[in-house]
This record gives structure tokens, C-alpha cells and sequence, in this order.
């Protein structure tokens, strides 16, 4: 069987949508010892349509202990790569316990080189920064997590299931037809007034959970970028990888900076802000979608309108990362 290399991306499924991917197993690596063997990574939609310019999850790292959560003496932590259709590492864990009441603990992460803070207990964590994303998502680094797995000497080949431990958020933001100047959209800023915004650069994610841990709350965050608007936008323009909020948002806004171009040449950068959505609570692995028209009269912007998230299981929002 030919392998397909993994890709990370985001498909909407109903009104909140679900991230995924995945590919169909490799064969399993023939490997002498007890090294711990690799078979396939997935994420849990197999059967999303893979987006234009997605990137490759060809390396991942892995994390084992005892299970009694202390780290293996040789080689706890180690990194995978995706190479010819096969997963391997240059310096993989040895697993040797018989005993099947006692496994050991296997965790996973991406980006592969975090570095594992090993609690004692259970709650490993890997470092994460939070950043004020651009239009693209492609300034923040998109966190993945892996559900933990166990493994014996006897049964030491496993497949890994990585879960998304940060939300989406994307815009389709477009001009109304009676808007004849040119508008480009340049900033979006994200309102949240009983601060359940996150960003900081010294969190934490949980290797079990994929809960992110020492982030600092905030009532905005800025999203920037250029972006010409057209009376004709079927697609978002405007995605962003933003940290879950730990509670419901009763009053989110969103305040748009967008750049007139007149007749004559000139520029004028005007800003407004929508009126508040309903309450919601953005949460890991799900992609959240506001569509925003743009209406010009009177030398003022007005006029916003968010709709409702869409419905439609077969629409393709889906932008790679």
C-alpha cells in the first residue's frame, strides 16, 4: 500500500466544526528488540477533504513512563518521523514490562520538539506559547495532543490519535454591493468583555488532556493582516488559531479596521465595531465561522451583519496549516 503522508487541517462539520484528518495505516516497522513501534498517526476524521496547502505531520514526539508515571531511565522521550511510509525514531523507547496490570504510558505531541516536564502524578505538560494570530493562522503554533495509549513488551505497536488543543475562529468578511471603493480588510480585533481571551509565553499543555495551563486572560486580541474585499466571498478570508475559553462569553464583539480606497487614489482607514453575537464558549478541536458584510453610505461604515453559523455539512472552509 502507498502511503499518504498526514496532513493538518480543519473541515467544518454542522455549525461547530470539528478539526480532522487522517490517513490509511502504514505497514507496521519491522523492529528488533522492544523498541516501541509506531504503526500509523491519525486524527479523528479520516474522511475530511484534505485543503490546498495543508502541511504535512510527518514527525511527532513521544513520551513514556512507567506506570507509575516515572519516566523510563533510556530514552523517554524521543521523536518519530514519517519517512518511505514508515514511522521510526533514531532512539526509540524500550518497552519491557510483562506485566499487563502495570503497562507502561505512552503520550504524544506536535511540534516534536517540546520539551516533557514530568509531573509525577500524570499531568506531563509541554510549554506553549499563545499568540495574537494573523489571517492566515499561521503565526501561531497549532498544538496537537495525542490520546494516551499503553503498551507491553508483547503489544508494543500502536497507532496514535492527535486531538487539536486550540479552537479556530474564521471570518468571511465581504463588501456590500453598493460599495463601489475598494475596501481591504486589515485588522480584526477579538472583544471579550469579562475577559475570557488567552494568550502568554510561558503555558502549559497537558499531555493527557490537551488542557493549555498558565495563560494570562484578556479582553482582546488583534488578528492582522491584508485582505481585499469582494460582493463575492464563499469561503472564509480570515482564520486565526486562538486558545479555548475556560467559560462562556456573554458579550463577544469583534472590531474591524478596514482601508478605503477612493476614486482619486487616496486612503482612508476606517474602524467599526459589530454588535454583540450570542453567548459562546470557544473550545479545543472546534472551528467557529462569522460572516461579516461591509457597507459603506455617508462616508461611514455600517451596516454590519454577522449570520448564523452555518449548517451546511458539505461546505469547504477548510484552510491547511
Amino acid at each position: 500500500m502507498n502511503m499518504k503522508p498526514m496532513y493538518i487541517l480543519f473541515a467544518p462539520v454542522l455549525a461547530l466544526m470539528l478539526w480532522g484528518c487522517g490517513d490509511a495505516p502504514v505497514s507496521e516497522p519491522v523492529i528488533a528488540g522492544g523498541a516501541l513501534q509506531l504503526r500509523s498517526v491519525d486524527l479523528p476524521d479520516p474522511s475530511a477533504t484534505r485543503a490546498l496547502g495543508a502541511t504535512q505531520l510527518d514527525k511527532i514526539g513521544v513520551y513514556v513512563t512507567d506506570y507509575s508515571h516515572a519516566a523510563l531511565t533510556r530514552n523517554a522521550q524521543s521523536v518519530y518521523t514519517l519517512q518511505n511510509g514508515t514511522w521510526s525514531s533514531v532512539a526509540p523507547p524500550e518497552i519491557t514490562v510483562t506485566n499487563s496490570s502495570t503497562p507502561d504510558r505512552l503520550y504524544a505531541f506536535f511540534p516534536s520538539d517540546l520539551s516533557v516536564a514530568n509531573s509525577g502524578v500524570g499531568n506531563h505538560s509541554v510549554p506553549v506559547q499563545v499568540v495574537a494570530d494573523n489571517f492566515t493562522a499561521s503565526r501561531q503554533t497549532n498544538y496537537l495532543y495525542a490520546t494516551p495509549l499503553t503498551a507491553l513488551a508483547t503489544s508494543r505497536a500502536v497507532t496514535f490519535t492527535m486531538n487539536h488543543a486550540l479552537a479556530k475562529v474564521s471570518f468571511r468578511v465581504l463588501k456590500s454591493a453598493n460599495v463601489q471603493e475598494a475596501l481591504t480588510l486589515k485588522k480584526i480585533e477579538l472583544l471579550s468583555s469579562t475577559n475570557r481571551l488567552q494568550t502568554g509565553m510561558s503555558g502549559t499543555m497537558n499531555l493527557t488532556s490537551g488542557a493549555l495551563n498558565g495563560l494570562a486572560s484578556t479582553n482582546s486580541i488583534t488578528l492582522e493582516g491584508s485582505v481585499e474585499l469582494s460582493t463575492l466571498q464563499s469561503n472564509p478570508n480570515v482564520s486565526a488559531l486562538v486558545a479555548p475559553m475556560s467559560a462562556s462569553e456573554t458579550r463577544l464583539s469583534f472590531r474591524l479596521t478596514v482601508e478605503v480606497t477612493e476614486a482619486d487614489g487616496s486612503t482612508t482607514a476606517r474602524s467599526f465595531e459589530t454588535a454583540v453575537v450570542n453567548a459562546v464558549q470557544w473550545k479545543a478541536g472546534f472551528h467557529y465561522v462569522y460572516f461579516i458584510t461591509v457597507d459603506k453610505m455617508g462616508g461611514s461604515l455600517t451596516n454590519v451583519k454577522i449570520d448564523a453559523w452555518k449548517s451546511d455539512a458539505n461546505q469547504n472552509t477548510g484552510i491547511g496549516i
